[in-house]
């Protein structure tokens, strides 16, 4: 990776110069995914931190479903969202032709829609490749073909992973496509869909990372005419700042399932598999909040970046494998300290691994994801700030091992 900061595109000038809010004044939005929580940042952003137009909201079932889980992850926020009146909802299916939207409805996005955010996935490290596929490809191709008809379109951002390329050795992960095979992806997807199976999928450190990188290939070649932002975050952590500190649905932050199983594997040994190159877990564990993300595809959204881009710690602060444990350690009740697992650390690589170093293939490697194109935002102020400071960061990752603490010592009754 270079060490000389990228230029600043043309249009990110014009935001450094003039602000955002201007911008999100005529747009109004398509997003997909709000009850996540992704999707639920971007929406709390959008209606109440930004003079946005209107937002046209995906949702599966009924509003009333759809309210009752933005009230369960935002208590205090969704009041305030839906007192905006900016949302409507729009009913429909990722997984349905035209998303099951009424022709009626489709028009109006014609219509009206400047910007499409597309955050619904299903990440899931159990899933076959069928259903990756069926939930993580087949719709954001489905949206691009939809979007295509948009007449206003101005950008359509869909979410990736930084993991689409963890085929690759350790080392820099540059913010470009990368080429597994020669493959046609079009051949690969039907032979997926027809067999559910692949001979490159022990490549990948899951179903969902390849439905990505296979869904990233088959976009840029179906819509290469359409202005598209791949974006590609690494491990989605809690939220820093907003809607609230430590803001995130339970199944989204991995690192806090991992704390979670760590905690219930008590007085064991754990053998983890040493990243190349190290004795110990020195490498780093690419987590980024996932308000951090909201911004980035935010700010993204106001300059009209097209291409790839990835969210990761580089843009925040990095943390490695041996300081999440001791996060672990230091934070730890003193009646619970004593009774946590010590890991050991092997660099051969064939000495079998605890469960958990198997589950959670990525802690022993040490992918370094480029984040250059993304490096001007911080010079941005206001509610997309990417500005942090250390004791801020240190301050919220406090709060979260002891919130998963106190919910481990309730649940084991300890």
């Amino acid at each position: 990776m270079s060490s000389r900061p990228p230029p600043v595109p043309s249009q990110a000038d014009q935001v450094l110069r003039k602000g955002y809010a201007n911008i999100f004044e005529a747009h109004t939005v398509f997003l997909t995914g709000s009850t996540g929580s992704l999707g639920g940042c971007l929406l709390y952003k959008l209606a109440l931190q930004l003079p946005t137009h209107k937002i046209y909201v995906l949702i599966r079932g009924t509003p009333e479903q759809a309210i009752e889980k933005w009230q369960k992850a935002m208590p205090n926020q969704t009041n305030a969202i839906l007192a905006s009146k900016k949302i409507e909802f729009v009913i429909g299916d990722i997984k349905s032709v035209d998303f099951g939207i009424e022709t009626a409805v489709m028009e109006q996005l014609r219509s009206q829609i400047t910007l499409v955010i597309h955050t619904a996935a299903k990440i899931s490290l159990e899933s076959s490749l069928v259903d990756a596929f069926e939930n993580n490809c087949l719709p954001a191709l489905e949206l691009a073909r939809i979007a295509s008809r948009f007449r206003r379109l101005k950008l359509l951002i869909q979410l990736s992973t930084a993991y689409c390329n963890s085929f690759l050795p350790d080392g820099p992960v540059l913010e470009r496509p990368y080429n597994l095979t020669d493959e046609d992806p079009e051949e690969e997807l039907a032979s997926i869909l027809t067999l559910d199976q692949s001979p490159h999928a022990s490549r990948f450190s899951s179903t969902y990372a390849q439905a990505k990188y296979v869904m990233e290939k088959l976009l840029m070649s179906r819509y290469s005419l359409l202005p598209i932002l791949l974006v590609r975050p690494t491990i989605f952590g809690q939220a820093l700042r907003h809607p609230y500190p430590l803001y995130g649905l339970e199944n989204s932050t991995p690192l806090n399932k991992f704390y979670q199983m760590y905690m219930a594997d008590r007085g064991s040994t754990q053998v983890w598999h040493a990243a190349e190159g190290y004795k110990t877990g020195a490498n780093i564990i690419d987590e980024v909040p996932v308000d951090f993300v909201a911004n980035a595809c935010l700010l993204h959204a106001a300059a009209r970046t097209t291409g790839t881009v990835q969210i990761g710690s580089e843009l925040y602060e990095p943390f490695t494998f041996d300081e999440y444990i001791d996060i672990a350690m230091t934070n730890a009740p003193p009646s619970i300290r004593p009774q946590l697992p010590q890991i050991v650390f092997t660099e051969d690589q064939s000495e079998p691994q605890c469960f958990l170093a198997e589950l959670v293939q990525v802690a022993s490697r040490n992918w370094l994801f480029d984040c250059s194109r993304s490096y001007w935002m911080r010079q941005v102020g206001g509610p997309l700030s990417l500005r942090v400071c250390r004791y801020q960061v240190d301050n919220v990752n406090k709060l979260r091992i002891q919130g998963i603490y106190r919910k481990y010592m309730e649940r084991a009754r300890i």
